[in-house]
């Protein structure tokens, strides 16, 4: 930038004024005509105040520049036409430095918008944030996942997930957590990851959310390789009693006692196997819904009146009233009662005084979807139980197939919907269908 000359006339004619009179009025002084200083002294005194005028004026620059720079405000200008002011030689040197300011503050705004568009970019969820929660930036990826369309304070995301929000207010540098997340239209996995940085002299955090379903479509494929290993472990145990003790009938067809023993043994193995295989089909070949609209208050009504053995108060709160299902009433039906019988049995399982319930709650969203959670206060399902619950013939009942809660989610797949562990604490557990 070539640097334009300004002219000082106006302040060197005042210096040059009082440098004279200063002179005149000694030299009067050393003569005694003391008459000639009353012309003297009013120059003096005019040189002396302009001059002080030019100093106030740049000390009221200077303060000026110091509150724009403080309000981030470079648009002004100052005059350097000699005609209009004493003080163009000084309002030229602040113009070069607000010149100066105004270059920075493009290559800061050039650095920002690299910075924003490389965030962009990404191809995962990025948010920096501050102590406090506030976010100081979010791009789309994190909007998309949140489903919002912008997002200050981590605190918004409560109303979906306090374990979210929990992880986000307190994730450390280097650490690394995951989290299931709801949103209206179904279940999502994230994990997050934090790193730490200096911005615009601020601490912040910069948390990375990803999307881990397709991660955990894998791991679905995993557990259907374990399900074919189960079927075939359950098979071929069935199968080698029948195959060892048909030798032996063959071999001793004149014993009436050991082909009786061998074929009430080959019998009742051969009924386990069929009970085994049945149980399969039931989840593999559930028949399409055949749906009808129906009320979803007399369905739980029902399913409490299957369930209630009287000992568990069991409290239904349908908001609105008349809340209606078009679904496949008998398969619908099915799931209700697996999760109230679950829920039963885990408050009955405990024995102490405390006063257990079980719950269910039914609402509307925006979107017209039906939300119905079960939930009791029988105590907190293991995590390893709790990440297998929905695995074919995963049980810990003695008893049980381990098919009832894999039926209900496919059950619920079927009619279009979700059904996920909602919460799991001491306090409440709680399962949530969510209709379309």
């Amino acid at each position: 930038m070539k640097k334009r000359k300004v002219s000082y006339r106006r302040i060197n004619w005042f210096i040059f004024l009082l440098i004279a009179t200063s002179i005149a009025a000694g030299i009067f002084i050393a003569l005694k005509l003391w008459f000639v200083l009353i012309f003297i002294l009013p120059l003096m005194i005019m040189s002396i105040s302009r001059l002080l005028s030019v100093y106030s004026g740049i000390i009221d620059r200077l303060g000026f520049i110091i509150r724009a720079v403080r309000n981030d405000d470079y648009s002004f200008r100052f005059t350097i036409n000699p005609n209009h002011t004493e003080n163009a030689f000084v309002n030229q040197s602040l113009n070069e430095i607000k010149e100066v300011m105004d270059e920075k503050k493009r290559l800061i705004r050039e650095d920002e918008k690299n910075f924003e568009l490389i965030m962009e970019c990404a191809n995962i969820g990025i948010m920096l944030l501050m102590e406090n929660g506030t976010v100081v930036h979010a791009n789309s990826k994190v909007l998309e996942t949140f489903s919002l369309p912008m997002i200050s304070h981590v605190g918004y995301l409560k109303s979906q997930s306090e374990e979210l929000v929990e992880i986000l207010n307190n994730i450390k540098p280097s650490e690394q957590k995951s989290v299931k997340y709801y949103t209206e239209i179904g279940e999502t996995n994230l994990v997050l990851s934090c790193s730490a940085i200096k911005y615009k002299e601020k601490n912040l955090r910069v948390v990375t959310i990803g999307n881990i379903n397709k991660e955990l479509d894998n791991q679905e494929a995993e557990v259907w390789e374990k399900l074919t290993r189960i079927l075939t472990h359950e098979i071929m145990n069935s199968l080698a009693p029948i195959t060892s003790i048909s030798n032996t009938l063959i071999n001793n067809l004149d014993d009436a006692k050991k082909v009786g023993e061998g074929l009430e043994i080959i019998h009742t193995t051969s009924d386990r196997l069929m009970q085994f295989v049945n149980s399969f089909r039931q989840v593999t070949r559930i028949p399409p819904p055949q749906k009808a609209p129906f009320y979803l208050k007399e369905l739980l009504a029902d399913a409490v009146a299957l369930t209630n053995s009287g000992k568990i108060k069991i409290k239904i709160d349908i908001n609105p009233d008349d809340i209606m299902l078009y679904a496949d009433r008998t398969q619908i039906s099915q799931v209700v009662v697996n999760l109230m019988k679950n829920a039963v049995e885990s408050c009955e399982n405990n024995n102490d005084d405390k006063e257990y319930f079980i719950e269910i709650h039914s609402h509307l969203d925006s979107e017209e979807r039906i939300y119905i959670e079960i939930s009791n206060n029988g105590g907190k399902i293991s995590d390893e139980i709790a990440e297998n619950i929905f695995t074919p013939f995963f049980t810990t009942k003695q008893d049980g197939s381990g098919i009832g809660l894999a039926l209900s989610r496919q059950i619920i797949r079927l009619h279009g919907g979700t059904i996920h562990l909602s919460r799991n604490t001491d306090e409440k557990v709680a399962f949530l269908i969510i209709m379309e």
